[in-house]
């Protein structure tokens, strides 16, 4: 048996026991392999670093899609930046008042490795005639789109370069390129990275970005045990002000029909009120 050890922190490190690596390779874009764990079932990493595992997907997609979809009052056309598993656009399409989803992922051959190795994460939204899948660089896309959303995810690596290309997914100018393309009440929710007492650099700095855009930007959190961490999220509107009054009676109303089988609603109403030493060390 062999260890694939992931770097957690600037001192921390994980070992997972790998009980049998699937697929393993690499794209134009990224390294990546597909592995089987006793803890967590399929694991896939990307260029070293573990996007989703098969334990506890549901708990890191549904946190990402729904409290956006819950807090919009008839979310329609969904952009999704990334999210080549399928798991996040399976999310999105569980809401009925959804007509249109554009899932942009640069990487084709990564996408198709997940319709291979894992389909049962996206097979329902990749089979849904509501989605529509675009193999390019997100830059390229919104440089021509015509189509205007109600809701942006951004379902992407973890960022180690804030200069890299992965850097610019989560940086001013790509919000200044996408808020033209929102129709009123629109709101944008992105992964945020790991959020900690001592270090949460990536999140502080996602928030730092989206505000310069953005009136109004929330963090909020859940445990992804796959990750060993209390994992951030970020959400981004010019009014968000739904996550201070009646967010428990928005949720559980906007969520009827939907099955949240991870997470729940009491638990994605939870997540926005954050630990105390956290809080105060992303400066909210």
């Amino acid at each position: 048996m062999i260890n694939y050890t992931e770097k957690e922190n600037v001192s921390d490190s994980v070992a997972r026991a790998v009980e049998n690596i699937i697929a393993k390779g690499k794209t134009p874009f990224q390294e990546y392999l597909f592995f089987e764990s006793k803890m967590h079932g399929v694991c896939i990493s990307l260029d070293g670093d573990i996007q989703s595992c098969e334990s506890d997907e549901g708990m890191y997609h549904e946190a990402l899609v729904h409290p956006a979809m819950l807090a919009h009052p008839n979310p329609k056309t969904v952009l999704i930046m990334g999210g080549g598993e399928g798991a996040t656009a399976r999310e999105i399409l569980a809401h009925k008042s959804v007509t249109k989803v554009v899932m942009v992922d640069i990487d084709k051959e990564f996408v198709e490795l997940c319709k291979k190795h894992i389909p049962s994460w996206g097979e329902s939204a990749f089979s849904d005639s509501r989605l529509e899948v675009l193999y390019m660089d997100i830059n390229e896309y919104l440089a021509s789109c015509t189509q205007m959303f109600d809701i942006v995810i951004g379902d992407l690596i973890d960022v180690h370069d804030w200069n890299s290309s992965a850097g610019f997914l989560y940086g001013e100018g790509l919000y200044k390129t996408i808020k033209p393309l929102l129709n009123p009440n629109a709101i944008i929710a992105t992964q945020g990275g790991a959020l900690d007492t001592q270090e949460s650099t990536n999140h502080k700095h996602i928030r730092e970005m989206m505000g310069r855009v953005f009136t109004d930007v929330r963090s909020y959190g859940v445990i992804v045990p796959s990750f060993y961490h209390l994992w951030g999220f970020v959400m981004a509107s010019d009014d968000l002000s739904i996550v201070d009054t009646n967010l428990q009676e928005k949720f559980v109303t906007s969520a009827k029909g939907i099955t949240l089988d991870a997470l729940g609603v009491e638990s994605l109403v939870a997540a926005f009120t954050l630990p105390k030493l956290i809080k105060n060390n992303i400066g909210i």
